[in-house]
Parts: structure tokens; C-alpha cells; sequence
């Protein structure tokens, strides 16, 4: 095989490459002998049709099958050979397959720089270290009791932690816009039959809307910074007139930082009124002795898992901030920028649709996700080369002990360890990752580590 390299740009290459005619008729012999075995013609028994007469009947497609197998598969051979770190699928041209000649034809394609990684021995990494108490364990079982709270109508003054039921009207400038919230709406919204707060709320400034009987829970963080607080101290049928201003990252780009101020009527005041935590509410949870020891040794043990996967993330996290914090920004092929970035946007826009945003008001582009889209093709370019480094495999008794994990979770865990087993492309993702944590592990044997001690709920944060 024969290659001609040419560097068209920083990070464009281009190759003529060539396979001699004895390949590529061995390749074509081999298939028409397997041809033969079961080829039927009139006159022939099975197996017995003469070579040539199969050669002349199907050889150009056989040769046509070989020439597009043979040209993936020897720009592969090369591209290991020359130890391209490849950016996108290689454009064959100029191809010449014409019988007696051999194959011969041209590949256009970008390829990545090589990481230049810093001594890992100068890394200095701060590895979190935390576990469950029992407050940890308190405040997710009030968590779940405040889950199945229900509400009722309170005869007194608004307090954090109520919900207020109201009738309100904005004006940004001199344009009436309605009340918005910047952030997904609470559980306990999403789960109500009442208007969606997401959809009552965010209007253009040359919108005149008004929104009536629109739940707010108090200290929820739903509505935008003092809507909530100025409804402390509120009771039924009171108005309220709210001088706010929209945040600077608010998700309507045409309402960032602008004043508003809000007329708002309070139709009722509901307080929450949780389950107590007896034997009703373990049942109801699913513990069929009623035990409410069983509840907490069971969100321990989810805890714990949920533990496990907050130190794994901050930790990787920590040893890739160490080690970019430690190089030189990466120069990127453009177009693999360009696309990676697209492809972020796109996730990001299929988000907020499920919201019920409208992304195109939100200003979400490619050219916003750029910078995202560099750190991530910058940290896959130096985790890959961190695995040819550490030559670490994938450990599969970490993947089964993983898989194991996930599927405790779920009512039958044997059921979906079954079906991650069934197909290897729902394991490779597990696999991916477990592989990246041992390649981070391997990078803290050779860095310098220091422990930091943290609270469950300041490793979440």
C-alpha cells in the first residue's frame, strides 16, 4: 500500500492512497469461491458451478462490494499507522477501481492536536471525602413527607413555606407582562391539574396578559428574586404592589434587568399540611410492616448510592479542572468546534421545549455554546490520551457492580440486569465510564492529593 500525505491546513490532512491489484483480486477471488458454495445455475448441481462461469456472472459486483469494504478499511489501517487522532468521518474522492489497476483514492479529513499533558506528579488536587449522618437521613425523610403534603386553606397572615393563591398583573415600563418564572416549576406544581406557572408567566414587554389563580409557594425559589418575599405577611383578599427588576440571566433576553412592577391580589393563604411520620406513611411508601426504622434504613441505603456518584463526579471533576488549570488552551479544528457546539445547542433547545420555553426566545445558538463545546472535545482529547498513558482496561466486575447499583433502584433489579446484559451498546455507556474513573484514579496515584472533608449537602452544591 502506497500513501501520500498532504497538510492542506493546521488541522486539514489529505492522502492518496493506493492498493496494489493482487489485494484487492485476492479479496474479490475469496468472495466468489464463497459464492461458488451456494450459488444455483440451470445445468449445475449447488456447488458445482465452474469458477468461471461465477467470475463472469458476478464478479463486477463482487469486485464493486470488495472496493467499498477495502477503502474504509485500509484508511483505517492508515490512519492507526500515523496515529491520527481523527475529527470527523474522512470524504473518499477521486477513486479509481477499474480492473488490472488496483484501487486507488483520496482522503480529505480534519484531525485533532495531540494533548501536551502537564506532569502529573505537580497536579495538587483536593479529593472530596464525606458520608451519610443522620441528619442526612431527617431531611430526606422530610423531603418525602413534604412530597405528600396536601394543602389547606389558612386563615391568617402568609409565612414561608405557604402558598398563596393569586391574581396578579406586570408592567415592565409602561407595558403590562406577566409574573415569570426563571427556573423549572416545584414538584408540587408539575404534579397539580392548575395552571402551569411556566406557561402563565413570561410575556414580552409589549404584551398586555394577566394571569389569576396562579399557586406560589413561599421560600420555593419559583418566581424571580422578591416576588415571594413580598408576599410574606399577606392574608386573603389583600393587594400587594411588588417593584421588582427581571435578573441579568433571565431566560427571555428582552426582559434581563428591565423593572417591573407587579399588582398582585391574594385570593387565599394554604398551608402545608405533611404526612406525620407513623406506620400510615410507611405503608403508603411501600414498607408493608409499617416500620418506620425500615424507611430509614432504606433511604440510608439510597443515600449512600446517591453518596458514591455525587464523590465520583466531584472528584473527576476536580482531576480534569487540575488538569486543564495546567495547560495551555488546546487550538481546535473549527468544524469539529462548530458541530460539537451545534449538537450542545440542540440538546439544550430539546430541554427547554419539555419545559413548555420557547428556546428561540432564550438566545440559545451554537455560537452561545462554544465555549462548552471546546472544554468538551478539550477533556475527551486529554482522557483519551490519559488511557493510552495509563494503559488501564475496562474492569467488568466494577461495570457489574455499577449495573448492580442502578438496578437496585428499580421493583425487579434482575430484570434490568438481564437486559443491560442483552446488548452491548447499553452497557457500552457504563463501560465509558467506568474506564474515565479508572483513568482518574490512576491520575491520583501519581498526583499530589489532599483530602477535604465535606457535609453531604456541600458535596450536592
Amino acid at each position: 500500500m502506497h500513501v501520500t500525505a498532504d497538510t492542506t491546513e493546521e488541522f486539514n490532512r489529505r492522502m492518496r492512497i493506493e492498493i496494489p491489484e493482487d489485494r484487492v483480486a485476492s479479496e474479490v477471488d475469496e468472495k466468489l469461491n464463497s459464492l461458488a458454495k451456494t450459488v444455483k445455475m440451470p445445468g449445475f448441481r449447488p456447488g458445482k458451478v465452474p469458477l468461471k462461469l461465477i467470475a463472469h456472472r458476478y464478479g463486477p459486483g463482487a469486485r464493486g462490494e470488495v472496493i467499498n469494504k477495502l477503502i474504509p478499511e485500509t484508511f483505517e489501517e492508515v490512519a492507526k499507522q500515523e496515529k491520527f487522532l481523527l475529527a470527523n468521518m474522512p470524504d473518499f474522492t477521486e477513486i479509481n477501481a477499474d480492473p488490472g489497476e488496483g484501487l486507488a483514492y483520496t482522503a480529505a479529513f480534519e484531525v485533532y492536536p495531540d494533548p501536551q499533558l502537564p506532569p502529573l506528579e505537580t497536579l495538587k488536587i483536593r479529593r472530596p471525602v464525606a458520608e451519610i449522618a443522620e441528619e442526612d437521613v431527617d431531611r430526606m425523610i422530610e423531603t418525602l413527607r413534604g412530597q405528600r403534603r396536601t394543602w389547606s386553606v389558612a386563615d391568617r397572615p402568609a409565612a414561608q413555606g405557604d402558598r398563596v393563591i393569586v391574581d396578579f398583573e406586570g408592567t415592565v415600563g409602561l407595558k403590562p407582562a406577566r409574573a415569570s418564572t426563571p427556573e423549572p416549576a416545584p414538584d408540587d406544581w408539575a404534579a397539580s391539574s392548575e395552571t402551569d406557572p411556566a406557561d402563565e408567566a413570561s410575556a414580552a414587554p409589549s404584551e398586555t396578559l394577566e394571569g389569576s389563580s396562579l399557586p406560589v409557594e413561599l421560600g420555593a425559589g419559583g418566581m424571580i428574586e422578591g416576588f415571594e418575599a413580598g408576599l410574606i405577611g399577606a392574608k386573603a383578599d389583600d393587594e400587594r404592589v411588588l417593584e421588582l427588576t427581571y435578573p441579568s440571566e433571565y431566560h427571555k433576553p428582552e426582559l434581563a434587568d428591565c423593572p417591573v412592577t407587579f399588582k398582585v391580589r391574594i385570593r387565599s393563604v394554604e398551608e402545608a399540611d405533611p404526612p406525620e411520620s407513623d406506620e400510615d406513611f410507611a405503608r403508603h411508601l411501600g414498607f408493608e410492616d409499617g416500620d418506620m426504622a425500615s424507611v430509614r434504613a432504606a433511604t440510608r441505603q439510597d443515600l449512600e448510592r446517591n453518596l458514591a456518584s455525587a464523590l465520583r463526579m466531584k472528584t473527576h471533576q476536580r482531576v480534569v479542572d487540575a488538569l486543564l488549570e495546567n495547560m495551555d488552551e488546546m487550538a481546535l479544528p473549527g468544524q469539529a468546534v462548530e458541530r460539537e457546539a451545534a449538537d450542545i445547542a440542540g440538546r439544550k433547545r430539546q430541554e427547554f421545549r419539555k419545559l413548555g420555553i420557547d428556546p428561540d426566545g432564550i438566545g440559545i445558538t451554537p455560537a452561545e455554546s462554544e465555549p462548552q463545546a471546546r472544554r468538551q472535545i478539550t477533556v475527551s482529547l486529554v482522557l483519551g490520551k490519559l488511557m493510552t498513558l495509563s494503559g488501564v482496561t475496562v474492569d467488568h466486575d466494577k461495570v457489574r457492580e455499577r449495573i448492580e447499583g442502578v438496578a437496585a433502584s428499580y421493583q425487579e433489579p434482575k430484570r434490568m440486569i438481564a437486559w443491560y446484559y442483552e446488548d452491548e451498546n447499553r452497557r457500552a455507556p457504563m463501560e465509558t465510564t467506568v474506564l474515565q474513573e479508572q483513568v482518574v484514579a490512576w491520575v491520583l496515584e501519581q498526583a499530589d492529593v489532599t483530602e477535604e472533608r465535606m457535609s453531604f449537602n456541600e458535596l450536592l452544591k
